[in-house]
């Protein structure tokens, strides 16, 4: 057993280390079965629902294990790590007073700046402005005498130079930092949201910030060449140059967009020629993109594709399916490019810009550049539209569809109730006559978007045109399951809702058995096989779906990466995120 349980143990860091939280919490959730005192398991279980940013669940289960009475520091600054986390989630003083109070109780028990300016910062924040200059001072005092991490000790000097009102000083720090930390745009956007949380409370200009603001995210498009009228190697390079001083002048440094023949191509090439960080999304399996958008243009196209994917920051493919003559996953690529350039752009509060290469006179109405151009201009952001000359045009997609391979993009949700399978008979007859009456009248507003529900046990499938429509209904079953009363149900644990929710290409089906239309294509066996590896409790989303979140504007929802997670039954591993419903929730007030 004890070789067994070390092997986990060893299993759970590395998972850790990988950043796949959702593995870390089913390691130790399963161990903890047969060990459930064991505080390595306990841990790590907490920390990673916390990491998953399912906060309130990972506060219950820290104070259900008792956690508090831990001797290791680094279980006990949890608490105060999950309280931070809801303070600012809920902007609630007394919650920033309690995460204040449980930072300060550890800088006095083992010092160190990082406690002590996480102290500060939520002192100030729940309005004890006295306390925090206190314990500004000492960790400025502190980060200048330690020197393990320039960085974090910098990034200390910088937050408590301002609390204390020293801005002029704060500056210097900040300016530094942002140097230190050029290529580490994360870093740099982390570093500036939590300085900008003391400005915006001390009514600072958020300008003295502004050094650490990461370049432009790009979404790039444009034709594809047609290989019938072949444009020169002259004209191939002004276009390029034209590219490039875009770039420059923009100051891009990351990029989303596909990689056909022309126009992506070259600016693929000119944007890794600047040390940009390029993102790939193409539309269907790679096999397939070769034959329909990258071969006709000619061989050296291909050698060309090839050179950039090789170099590419990430490779991803809107649909793994294939393409079968269906055109409209080219838009549906595009949606999700750009909606995950925006998604990018929003978390490091950078600049976004569209670069479009188009002839705009000579492409149709229903051409792909023009419609990517139109649906971001109705978005109001800014763009960059480098012409054409005449040789260069849209290459229609061959072979062409036809009614029975067309796919359609929809949201789709499945959710199942851990603890169904417990349920005696007593509780089963509770569950469909108390529970699932329950939980329909909850998401009834919403049946005029609901282009099929079906269930089966505990299952439910849900397809909807819109994913801001998915999200909500996700938040309704939850909080509906959340309010209602379990105490009578022989279990040990309540059962809670699974929810995954992702967004793609769907076939409209005729089912011979039942007799009506159903949805059905591999994107639908793709969301089915992510909702078993949920956490309970918790709504999980792919990076299409939040894509199309942000393409769309609902601000319903907000969300946070957890990880590259692996699917249930083998079925693969994606980038998967933690959805929770927005907080309608202001500033806190400085009064």
């Amino acid at each position: 057993m004890n070789q067994a349980m070390q092997a986990i143990h060893d299993q759970i860091i590395a998972a850790q280390k990988a950043g796949d939280h959702l593995k870390v919490y089913e390691l130790a959730d399963a161990a903890l079965k047969l060990t459930p005192d064991d505080e390595f398991l306990q841990y790590h279980s907490v920390l990673a629902l916390a990491k998953c940013d399912a906060t309130q669940r990972a506060l219950d289960s820290f104070y259900h294990y008792k956690l508090y009475l831990s001797k290791s520091e680094d279980v006990l600054a949890l608490e105060a790590r999950i309280l931070k986390n809801l303070a600012f989630a809920s902007h609630d003083r007394d919650s920033l007073r309690k995460a204040a109070d449980s930072y300060r109780k550890m800088f006095s028990q083992s010092g160190g700046y990082y406690r002590a300016i996480n102290a500060a910062t939520l002192y100030l924040l729940s309005g004890n402005q006295e306390l925090a200059v206190v314990l500004a001072q000492a960790a400025l005092d502190l980060a200048r005498q330690e020197g393990k991490d320039i960085f974090y000790g910098m990034a200390t000097q910088a937050a408590a130079l301002l609390l204390l009102g020293r801005h002029s000083d704060a500056k210097q720090v900040i300016e530094a930092v942002a140097i230190l930390e050029g290529d580490n745009l994360q870093r740099r956007a982390l570093t500036r949201q939590r300085l900008k949380l003391i400005c915006d409370f001390q009514h600072v200009d958020a300008g003295i910030l502004d050094s650490l603001l990461p370049e432009t995210v790009v979404y790039y498009c444009g034709h594809i060449f047609d290989p019938h009228r072949p444009i020169s190697l002259q004209q191939e390079y002004e276009l390029a140059q034209r590219i490039e001083s875009v770039i420059t002048e923009h100051k891009a440094a990351i990029a989303y967009g596909s990689l056909a023949a022309g126009a992506d191509i070259l600016f693929a090439e000119a944007f890794l020629n600047r040390g940009g960080e390029l993102n790939i999304w193409l539309p269907f399996r790679q096999s397939d993109f070769l034959q329909i958008a990258v071969r006709p243009a000619g061989e050296q196209w291909l050698n060309r594709f090839n050179a950039c994917l090789a170099r590419a920051n990430s490779v991803s493919y809107a649909t793994e399916s294939n393409y079968m003559g269906d055109d409209a996953l080219f838009e549906y690529c595009a949606d999700v490019s750009m909606g995950m350039s925006i998604m990018r752009a929003n978390s490091l509060n950078a600049r976004i810009l569209q670069v479009a290469i188009w002839d705009e006179g000579a492409s149709g109405p229903s051409s792909g550049t023009r419609l990517n151009v139109n649906k971001w201009r109705n978005l109001n952001k800014p763009a960059e539209v480098i012409s054409c000359s005449s040789p260069v045009r849209a290459a229609r997609h061959l072979p062409g569809g036809d009614t029975q391979t067309h796919r359609e993009p929809y949201a789709i949700l499945f959710a199942d109730a851990r603890g169904y399978s417990k349920l005696c008979d007593r509780d089963v007859l509770w569950y469909f006559n108390v529970l699932n009456p329950y939980l329909a009248k909850s998401i009834e507003k919403f049946r005029p978007d609901i282009q099929l529900i079906d269930t089966w046990g505990d299952g439910i499938y849900i397809i909807t045109k819109k994913a801001s429509v998915a999200a909500r209904i996700a938040f309704e079953l939850n909080e509906a399951l959340a309010h209602i009363d379990q105490s009578m149900l022989d279990l040990q644990e309540p059962l809670l809702l699974r929810i995954a929710l992702h967004y793609g290409p769907v076939f409209s089906l005729y089912d011979y058995f039942e007799q009506k239309q159903t949805y059905s294509s591999n994107e639908v066996s793709k969301t089915a096989r992510i909702e078993p590896v949920t956490p309970p409790g918790e709504i999980f989303g792919t990076d299409a779906f939040v894509a199309i979140l942000e393409l769309e504007g609902d601000r319903c929802a907000t969300y946070e990466y957890a990880g590259t997670l692996p699917s249930a039954k083998n079925y693969g591993s994606f980038r998967m995120f933690h959805i929770r419903p927005e907080l309608k929730s202001e500033i806190f007030p400085s009064a």
